[in-house]
């Protein structure tokens, strides 16, 4: 944790509904889209299961747009279902990350809750102005990757995810498998100096 490239800061930016106290779905998504077009993955978390993100739909408009994803064996997608929504854009990490560089960069999305913009970036953090809406922290980061398994409903070319296990080691597969990389942010506990993951941003692309 001493080396100067693990420095990171962690900014956190609530994104402001159109009206009411918080931002509508479709309000969220037309935000992400105008911000950052159709290149973005994510996870969609249904109450008829957890779906993984490709993109936006390219018919549909950047006013409205639609998420792209990945089919589920004898279910049918309906983001009036869903009730948490994270979009990230896949970053590829370098070896030697630049002061200020872009690590990470997330927009996340709760049913009644609200939403957020979280953006990692390289160095160590200075004190934020008084007034703003965005808050930024120091820490460091560490990177950490998931296997992406293949699902046995789906076909060959298709894939689901399993965010649950994360990948230490390797091993032997009977099959290929690719990887979904994520960055942790760490920062040191006031009382006794741990240190101590507090936030995850997912960095990586589907298969």
């Amino acid at each position: 944790m001493t080396d100067k490239n693990q420095k990171a800061i962690l900014t956190r930016s609530s994104i402001p509904p159109l009206s009411g106290d918080t931002p509508r779905l479709d309000v969220f998504l037309s935000y992400v889209h105008t911000h950052l077009g159709e290149g973005v993955q994510g996870l969609a978390f249904a109450t008829n299961g957890t779906w993984t993100v490709l993109g936006f739909d390219k018919g549909s408009s950047a006013e409205k747009p639609k998420l792209s994803v990945t089919p589920i064996d004898g279910r049918e997608f309906d983001p009036t279902k869903i009730f948490e929504l994270r979009l990230w854009v896949p970053v590829k990490l370098p070896d030697k990350p630049a002061e200020g560089g872009v690590l990470a960069r997330e927009f996340r999305w709760v049913n009644g809750v609200g939403a957020v913009e979280l953006t990692l970036t390289s160095g160590a953090a200075e004190a934020s102005s008084e007034g703003t809406e965005s808050a930024s922290v120091g820490g460091w980061f560490n990177k950490v990757s998931y296997l992406q398994h293949k699902s046995v409903a789906t076909s060959k070319k298709e894939s689901a995810p399993d965010t649950g296990t994360r990948q230490t080691k390797q091993g032997k597969q009977d099959s290929p498998t690719n990887d979904m990389s994520a960055l942790e942010f760490i920062q040191e506990e006031d009382k006794y100096g741990n240190t101590v993951v507090v936030e995850q941003l997912f960095t990586g692309k589907w298969s």
